[in-house]
Parts: C-alpha cells; sequence; structure tokens
C-alpha cells in the first residue's frame, strides 16, 4: 500500500488529483489511502480520508510500502526515520500553495542527499512513480555535533560584533 499524505492545515488538490490520476491509468497497480486535507477535490480511485488521528497516521505509516507526500519537513523526517521510500511533490507559491518556494529547497536537498524521490509538476508523477518501485533512502543520520558548533559560531558572531 502507498500512503499519500499532504497534511491537515492546507489542501493540496494538486498532488491529490495527479496521484488518483495515476490510479486511474493503473501507473500504480497497489492500494492507495490519501489523507487529502481539507481541499476541495475528492478522490475517485483511491480511498481517503480528510484527516486522521494522530495514532491512524503513525499505523497508516508503519502499514505503507512507501509514501508520497507534499515536501513538508514533517512528513520527510516521518518517513525517513521508519527508512520509508518517499516521493515528494513541493507545493509551490506559483499555484499560490505557499507564500514562498521553501519546499523546493527542502526537497532538492533532500533528495540530492539520496533520501527521497522529487518531482515538481505533475507531469513528472509518472515518472517519480516509477523511480520509487525500486528507490532504497539513504539513511540520515544527524548530525547534532555540527548543528551545536554552527550555533555556537553564530552566538559567538553576534556577541563580539558589538
Amino acid at each position: 500500500m502507498i500512503f499519500l499524505a499532504v497534511g491537515t492545515q492546507f489542501g493540496f488538490d494538486r498532488l491529490v488529483r495527479a496521484v488518483d490520476k495515476t490510479v486511474e491509468e493503473g501507473l500504480i497497480r497497489e492500494p492507495v489511502f490519501a489523507q487529502i486535507g481539507p481541499g476541495q477535490y475528492r478522490p475517485r480511485y483511491m480511498d481517503y480520508a480528510v484527516s486522521l488521528e494522530k495514532t491512524q497516521f503513525e499505523k497508516t505509516l508503519h502499514g505503507c510500502r512507501a509514501m508520497i507526500s507534499h515536501a513538508g519537513i514533517g512528513n520527510i523526517s516521518l518517513a525517513l526515520s521508519l527508512q520509508k521510500p518517499l516521493l515528494v511533490m513541493p507545493r509551490l507559491k506559483k499555484y499560490h500553495e505557499v507564500v514562498n518556494d521553501h519546499q523546493v529547497h527542502t526537497a532538492r536537498k533532500f533528495e540530492q542527499l539520496g533520501h527521497i524521490v522529487a518531482v515538481y509538476e505533475e507531469k513528472d508523477l509518472a515518472d517519480g512513480i516509477r523511480r520509487l518501485e525500486t528507490f532504497v533512502p539513504v539513511p540520515r543520520i544527524p548530525n547534532r555535533q555540527g548543528v551545536i558548533l554552527r550555533i555556537h559560531e553564530f552566538i559567538e558572531n553576534l556577541y563580539w560584533k558589538k
């Protein structure tokens, strides 16, 4: 089963509609369950819920083979922590889905590191789904010491610039 999750604060009709179309066309041959958020589009070819309680979301995520999502850091982190193959399509400013393209930058960085598969437009979703079939995410190894060092340097620079 593939789990499509777009968050609960905003709908993401562009992604939900595109995934529904790939199911209709037979490009996805396994069941898809979608958490679609408060968007306007209602899928016709996959089961869905507008939102899921935390325990149901976690149960669905644990039970899926792969995940499709917007490029939110929460879903990316969850998929990586469970080593689930993840395909993301960022919300884009040009479609008024977000106020800036921060999700594009997030997707590019995590894709560059080998953690996710990313597509940026609906026309590329079929290719992304084909890549997802055999994709094995590179495990993420947090660099806590590096983060601490950067914060320390930032604070020291603030102090010495006065």
